[in-house]
């Protein structure tokens, strides 16, 4: 039987060095991240700044209310700012940020990052970007489909362009 996020949230922290995330009725647990994992988190955050002169905040570590059985918690994410200072401080946003980004890694299932990005789009996203640090390669997502960008190559998104270069560089 599926967990519902009402249920999910109700229950006590795992306690130990792992996160998880409510997807589609099913805990999923995760390590917590590496440094490379945090080193591209952080350097996405410093490229993707720009967006926040486009109406957006930039947000990670925070969950978001996706119908009735899912709570992921996106590695980084941009969210227009008028939904962000709407948003109660002690309540999830609900509905999936404008762009989310995900940073792939080992302890990821490949079936997992793939019901997620579905995931986020139906409930309003606009671009889920998944980096896959081993392959040095970016693949977004959105309504028409996906896309893989790598080294030379910019992804975009609401004006603001990322060198997939830039993401890499010294990892």
């Amino acid at each position: 039987m599926p967990i519902s996020v009402e249920e999910y949230v109700a229950m006590p922290p795992a306690g130990d060095d792992s996160s998880d995330e409510l997807i589609q009725g099913e805990i999923v647990l995760s390590p917590s991240a590496k440094p490379l994992q945090a080193k591209i988190v952080r350097r996405l955050l410093k490229l993707l700044e720009p967006l926040e002169d486009a109406g957006y905040e930039l947000a990670t570590d925070f969950g978001c209310i996706l119908g009735e059985y899912s709570l992921p918690g996106p590695d980084l994410a941009a969210v227009s700012r008028r939904r962000w200072q709407d948003l109660p401080a002690d309540e999830y946003l609900t509905g999936s940020p404008e762009l989310v980004v995900e940073v792939f890694s080992p302890a990821n299932r490949k079936g997992l990052i793939a019901r997620k990005a579905a995931l986020y789009l139906e409930y309003g996203a606009q671009s889920v970007w998944i980096v896959y640090p081993a392959r040095r390669t970016l693949v977004a997502h959105d309504s028409g489909g996906e896309a893989e960008f790598r080294a030379g190559e910019l992804v975009e998104f609401s004006g603001v362009a990322t060198p997939i270069d830039r993401i890499f560089a010294s990892l």
